[in-house]
């Protein structure tokens, strides 16, 4: 991955983690499929992180996993 690249995926990780209000990481899974993901269940972030994609009326799902406690925001955008 170059410099470029690098960097908007700095700045895509810090404006969902603003938004969350709590560190998130992202997996890109298609060129606008996305799972943001951060550690533990926190319901309070989650719903932040669906409401902002949701204003761009990007479809989005939510889950937390018990069993690897982990919160994953899945979005087709």
């Amino acid at each position: 991955m170059n410099t470029t690249s690098n960097n908007k995926i700095n700045i895509v990780k810090n404006v969902i983690s603003q938004v969350a209000g709590i560190a998130v990481d992202f997996t890109i899974r298609g060129e606008k499929s996305f799972t943001f993901h951060f550690e533990g269940q926190n319901h309070d972030a989650m719903n932040r992180i669906a409401k902002y994609f949701r204003s761009s009326n990007a479809q989005v799902e939510a889950e937390y996993d018990v069993e690897c406690d982990y919160t994953m925001v899945f979005v087709e955008a």
